[in-house]
């Protein structure tokens, strides 16, 4: 098969990657692309080649050593592994790493096996832990140079084990381990869910307690992934529950968990949103597996240090952007294991980017600039889609909270032939937490696009190559919401409009409706300097070219509900706080926040201040971030906080700080 995915480019790929499309001009349009692909064409791999073949897996034990073993995809020199237990402190779960293992080997290979001692941990110095319960859960952190980079790549993972006899010269034998969770999602007043996955398929269930009363809830599913509903609680009541698996019945430590207040009860409560932590540029912890693990880390322990009852992700979990669905998968996996750290007591509730990208790849010549390469992307139909796997890796609401399905399967007509999109799964949703309501908009839906490699002069931005792509294979432009979606949303914000008990709206998605650094180029605006100037594209004879059109639209829709007081994205690698009312356009009724929050760990973007709304922007700062809303009754905070842990914006009150009356707005019909 034709490839681009050799391991040389790949390391050209990828620092023009991190180096940012915003950070080169835009390329010249194009004044004609005669068709290039066949209609029948024939897709090339694409991706940055990951080191591991196969990733680290526990093969049994010799004595009181766990045999590692693993496979590079060239040689490499010896690995190290770091073992150690897990500690939880305030709500955050993280390995302390205490002991250091070498692969006993001098020679460079592809197979690799390390021999890790878990006696080592078994010691007072570190703990009774392993000693007292005969075994126990080891984290392990595999670190290998990779040559062609010339970094060190680092997997983390984990392993259950257990003892029978004295340390050392007991029987020691590896055990069915939960790999993911448990993760406490769609938390509500008297339920909540818990999801996990093991790495041997067995039935398993949550142990809930209450008081001194204890009962157990099953999915009765042998599986690896469980998903479990524990309902019939009190409202805005503490419990405890563990997870119990496996065919010994083995049992997690117990974790608290606080239900949702009634609907309407005005109970204060705090949430957080950031967005953005594919792979940084610092490498170590910032880039493991497609994903900036310092930079996630430090946010999800921001915001549970803040005491955030929930916390909202806004997309680009990942790098992505791969023809390969197991690498996508794998990197998915990193983010569940950095998020792991607090998932178990603070629902994540996760949202699609543009970096959330794995479909067919096709290469053609430009005939525009030199031989050079046009690469094109697209989104697989049904359960191969970018949205069907995303929705099986996470646990989110199915759909409306007020029992709107997802919205329905969105259509193209490009050259005369009808294109269906995949269905939307849970990349679309809406839920009630007390008195907020809050919605998950899907901005990168069936994305057809450009991607940016070592030998092209065409940007992901560039509006004639999209086009060309768009009109060959149909799909959706990045940042286009579709008109289903559009529906669903009005039809959402109406009855939540109409719902006593809600005070405020927000919105949350991936792309700026308003970018103000980094992607003015694409988002909701699209600028096009030689058509427009700094104005974005609004050209009816290019598909999906009315994307202004479809902002006024898509805005005047949140603006024309008065409860809707912030819309929060990311995409740009910043934190912005903009208000955007009728100044900007007559027919956005109430003002609303725009905040952008992509600060999570992805390389940053300065801002843009050629954008038409930049009298508007209210506060910019480049650094990693996070934000936390404190909602008491209809008194919206906002604290946004840097990962060192300074202040960097603060609004006692968003209503009043928009100009609105906290008495007179929002008002239900």
């Amino acid at each position: 098969m034709n490839t681009v995915s050799v391991r040389i480019s790949a390391a050209v790929i990828a620092i023009l990657f991190l180096a940012g499309v915003a950070m080169f001009p835009a390329p010249a349009a194009a004044t004609d692309l005669a068709p290039l692909i066949d209609d029948d064409p024939t897709p090339v791999e694409c991706h940055a080649t990951e080191l591991f073949e196969r990733a680290p897996t526990i093969t049994g034990f010799s004595g009181s050593s766990a045999i590692v073993e693993f496979v590079t995809v060239e040689e490499t020199p010896p690995g190290l592994i770091r073992i150690g237990p897990f500690h939880e402190v305030g709500g955050v779960e993280r390995p302390a790493y205490r002991k250091i293992v070498s692969e006993k080997s001098e020679e460079w290979t592809r197979e690799h096996r390390i021999l890790v001692d878990v006696s080592a941990l078994e010691s007072s110095a570190y703990g009774s832990s392993y000693m007292d319960n005969d075994g126990g859960i080891v984290a392990y952190r595999l670190e290998v140079f990779d040559p062609t980079f010339n970094v060190v790549r680092m997997l983390d993972r984990r392993f259950r084990y257990s003892r029978s006899g004295p340390r050392r010269d007991g029987e020691y034998v590896a055990e069915e381990t939960i790999v993911f969770g448990p993760c406490l999602d769609r938390v509500g007043p008297g339920y909540f869910v818990v999801s996990w996955e093991t790495d041997t398929p067995s039935f398993g269930g949550v142990i809930i307690r209450d008081g001194e009363s204890e009962r157990v809830v099953s999915d009765n599913r042998a599986d690896v992934r469980h998903e479990v509903l524990v309902a019939g609680l009190e409202a805005d009541t503490a419990y405890a529950y563990r997870v119990q698996y496996g065919n010994t019945k083995a049992r997690t430590r117990w974790y608290d968990v606080r239900t949702a207040p009634d609907a309407g009860s005005r109970t204060p409560f705090t949430f957080a949103f950031a967005s953005d932590c594919r792979s940084g540029a610092g490498g170590g912890e910032e880039s493991i597996e497609g994903v900036n693990y310092a930079g996630l880390k430090a946010v999800l322990a921001g915001a549970k240090a803040h005491d955030a009852d929930l916390f909202l992700f806004g997309g680009d979990l990942i790098n992505g952007y791969t023809s390969s669905e197991e690498r996508f998968l794998t990197q998915l996996d990193s983010w569940r294991r950095a998020s792991d750290q607090v998932a178990f007591s603070m629902p994540i509730y996760e949202g699609m980017g543009n970096h959330e990208q794995v479909g067919d790849y096709f290469e053609v010549t430009d005939p525009e600039h030199d031989g050079k390469k046009i690469l094109m992307y697209r989104d697989r139909p049904g359960d191969e889609s970018v949205e069907a796997l995303f929705s099986a890796r996470f646990v989110n609401p199915p759909g409306s909270c007020y029992g709107n399905a997802i919205p329905g399967v969105e259509r193209s007509d490009f050259r005369g032939v009808e294109h269906r999109g995949p269905g939307y799964g849970e990349t679309v949703y809406s839920f009630n937490y007390d008195n907020c309501h809050f919605v998950s908009i899907n901005s990168n839906y069936w994305v057809t696009g450009l991607y940016y490699s070592h030998n092209t002069a065409r940007w992901p931005s560039d509006h004639d190559g999209v086009a060309y792509a768009l009109g060959v294979f149909g799909g959706n432009r990045e940042g286009y919401v579709l008109p289903e979606q559009l529906k669903w949303l009005e039809l959402d914000l109406d009855i939540a409009q109409s719902d006593p008990d809600i005070d405020w709206i927000f919105v949350f998605t991936h792309e700026p409706a308003f970018p103000t650094g980094g992607h003015a180029y694409d988002a909701m605006f699209w600028r096009d300097e030689e058509r427009t100037g700094n104005d974005g594209l609004n050209d009816l004879d290019a598909p999906r070219g009315d994307v202004i059109d479809m902002r006024n639209r898509f805005w005047s829709i949140l603006s024309s509900h008065d409860k809707v007081l912030a819309f929060m994205c990311g995409d740009e690698h910043n934190y912005s706080r903009t208000l955007i009312d009728s100044d900007i356009h007559t027919s956005y009724e109430a003002p609303v926040w725009h905040f952008v929050s992509g600060g999570a760990g992805a390389p940053f973007y300065a801002q843009d201040t050629t954008v038409p709304w930049t009298d508007h922007v209210k506060a910019f700062s480049p650094v990693n971030h996070y934000c936390v809303f404190h909602v008491d009754g209809r008194r919206v905070g906002l604290s946004v906080y840097a990962t060192s842990g300074v202040l960097i914006d603060e609004i006692e009150d968003l209503s009043a700080a928009a100009g609105r009356s906290i008495d007179s707005a929002p008002q239900t019909p």
